[in-house]
């Protein structure tokens, strides 16, 4: 009787234990099941994507696409930092799976890459020059007298639409790439060196508030934009992932997260409404 005892107890440990393993096998597949998804952006464009005093990445671009994730717990986001002109190169490469750095739409863009249909940020560009002049309020002023602007860097969208417009009437405009700072940027333009150069209203009431400068955006846009997220084109994770991030975004616009955190980081409501 005493044997029988002891065998049904070792029995019932043996079922014991095999529950106890059989429940930590189940918990495994939830943490296993997550994607990681790799998010190529910058980390010295403040206020989208820099480093804190911490040296922690943060900005409105991380902050959103933190607040993304937290709604598609299928998904586990990893920042990656390049430089601006490596972040696209990456994307076609394959080392990223999303590019976030206020991207705009453009042509030569959207034959290599997947756009989100959901805007981020509005970003219209505006011609800039110094406060006191009065002569220039278009390009087409600025071409009368074969003026110097300053542009982005080679793979931005400022670069492409104003080359464009150069070229389709007679490269008058003599271009110059951006200044690596935003106060050389500002000494260029106060010297003479540049007459004009093209940036985001939002940026243009920034560098008026940080360093005082006398300058304003005149006319009209040059170009109507938004920024959006990009993705790998003719890729199936990337189509997935852009429909997932798109409902989101859509969903953060409704409920009023996404003009929160542009008041927060951007000093405004710069969400678009379409």
């Amino acid at each position: 009787m005493q044997k029988t005892k002891i065998i049904a107890l070792a029995l019932a440990l043996v079922v014991s234990m095999s529950l106890v393993l059989v429940g930590c096998q189940s918990s495994t597949p939830t943490t296993a099941a997550k994607k990681k998804i790799v998010i190529g952006t910058g980390n010295a464009y403040k206020p989208y994507c820099f480093l804190d005093e911490k040296g922690n990445l943060t900005g409105f671009e991380i902050e959103v696409l933190k607040k993304v994730n937290e709604k598609l717990p299928q998904y586990e986001f990893e920042f990656k930092t390049f430089d601006f002109n490596a972040i696209l190169v990456s994307l076609e490469t394959g080392k990223i799976d999303l590019a976030a750095h206020q991207f705009e739409v453009n042509p030569d863009r959207k034959t290599k890459f997947l756009f989100g249909d959901e805007g981020v940020t509005i970003y219209d560009l505006k011609l800039v020059v110094k406060e006191e002049r009065n002569d220039i309020k278009s390009l087409d002023d600025l071409a009368a007298i074969n003026g110097t602007i300053e542009v982005g860097k080679a793979s931005t969208n400022k670069t492409y639409v104003v080359d464009k417009w150069n070229k389709e009437h007679g490269n008058k405009l003599n271009l110059v790439f951006a200044a690596s700072d935003t106060t050389i940027t500002l000494q260029n333009l106060e010297s003479g060196k540049t007459d004009a150069f093209v940036n985001i209203q939002r940026n243009v009431d920034d560098y008026r508030a940080t360093y005082k400068a006398p300058i304003k955006s005149v006319g009209e846009p040059i170009s109507y934009s938004n920024s959006y997220y990009l993705y790998r084109k003719d890729d199936p994770t990337g189509a997935q992932l852009k429909k997932d991030i798109d409902a989101v975004l859509k969903t953060m616009k409704e409920d009023g997260t996404l003009v929160q955190l542009s008041q927060q980081w951007l000093g405004g409501d710069y969400i678009p409404k379409k």
